[in-house]
């Protein structure tokens, strides 16, 4: 899913989002002044709606760049009343009320939801065929006969676990913190992310490529962090091989707590930490969930 895949289903199905606003689309990537508008709509009393979309959580970075283009674009255009609505797939609830207190408009916007609208209206997503062309390159792929299955949580408050998975130059390798059972996971082992949160869920499905040791977070992957006090820290971590990206299609925890023979899984026991074991049965109905055979 692409930051461009969020901006057209907004732009689209405007309905959906803002239910009752009675949005028309005036266009999409328009110029204004310096600047360039996402999406720009008219309401219904004919004032402009100009709607910015960010992928994955909102950073304090990205929260300054909102806050620079929606000055710029007061300065430009002194006489217009312009509405500034950002939408986000995670919104920190202190960026949202600062943001709301200079006027602009914070809608949290997330990825079950657009899956949800897009499979409505048969959306067919732009990283598709690419997603597809990495399927037929993986089709030799044997995913390792094991019963030693972990979870590897992500605290979407901490790591921007979205827009990682979304990343192109990160190829399909990932690092991950190992917190818990250090002395239990191993190469050779599979691994599936799970995002915590509102959108809680599996979102891939790894296979663990070296053993626990400590190391650095690359730097392609330490943007990703939040907080900086995360960053550039050697700690115990795994390398690991994405397998199968579930960010188009997550396995959602409402999903997996109404499954039987799931709804006892660790992650739900013992929500707190980030390594969770997943026993054996529960891995073989996982795998069916995960459509391991549907490629």
């Amino acid at each position: 899913m692409l930051e461009k895949d969020i901006e057209n289903i907004i732009a689209r199905y405007p309905n959906e989002i803002f239910p009752d606003s009675d949005f028309k689309l005036i266009g999409q990537q328009i110029k204004l002044g310096k600047c360039y508008a996402d999406i720009i709509f008219e309401d219904k009393f004919r004032r402009k709606i100009i709607v910015e979309v960010k992928r994955g959580i909102l950073s304090r970075d990205a929260a300054g760049q909102v806050m620079e283009y929606y000055g710029l674009l007061k300065s430009e255009q002194p006489e217009s009343i312009i509405e500034l609505i950002l939408c986000a797939n995670i919104i920190p609830a202190e960026r949202k009320k600062f943001l709301e207190t200079i006027g602009i408009e914070c809608k949290e916007l997330g990825i079950n939801a657009i899956n949800s609208i897009a499979s409505k209206y048969n959306y067919q997503f732009l990283d598709s065929e690419r997603d597809r062309t990495k399927v037929e390159v993986q089709q030799n792929y044997v995913i390792p006969e094991t019963d030693k299955v972990w979870i590897f949580q992500a605290n979407p408050r901490r790591y921007d676990i979205l827009n990682a998975l979304s990343d192109d130059k990160l190829g399909t390798e990932i690092h991950w913190l190992v917190n818990q059972h250090r002395n239990e996971i191993s190469k050779g082992h599979l691994g599936l992310i799970w995002l915590s949160g509102k959108e809680s869920g599996i979102y891939a499905l790894t296979e663990i490529i070296s053993n626990p040791r400590l190391m650095r977070e690359p730097i392609a992957e330490e943007k990703y962090w939040v907080d900086s006090s995360d960053k550039e820290l050697e700690k115990l971590r795994v390398k690991m091989r994405i397998i199968k990206n579930l960010i188009n299609n997550p396995v959602r925890r409402n999903t997996l707590l109404e499954t039987s023979g799931l709804e006892k899984m660790s992650i739900f026991r013992y929500s707190q930490g980030t390594n969770f074991p997943v026993s054996h049965d529960e891995w073989n109905i996982l795998r069916e969930k995960i459509n391991l055979n549907s490629d």
